[in-house]
């Protein structure tokens, strides 16, 4: 029973760590993207 309860300890941690690393990734990507719209409309006007 304990090795179920590490696995699923284990299945855990790795969602949650992909989980905050996929929110990170996302936020900068946003971030990035609407820097460079930003550059893109300054060098058009």
């Amino acid at each position: 029973m304990s090795e179920l309860k590490g696995q699923i300890l284990g299945v855990l941690l790795v969602l949650m760590i992909f989980g905050t690393m996929s929110v990170a990734f996302a936020t900068i990507f946003s971030n990035a993207t609407s820097a460079v719209s930003s550059q893109v409309t300054e060098t058009l006007s």
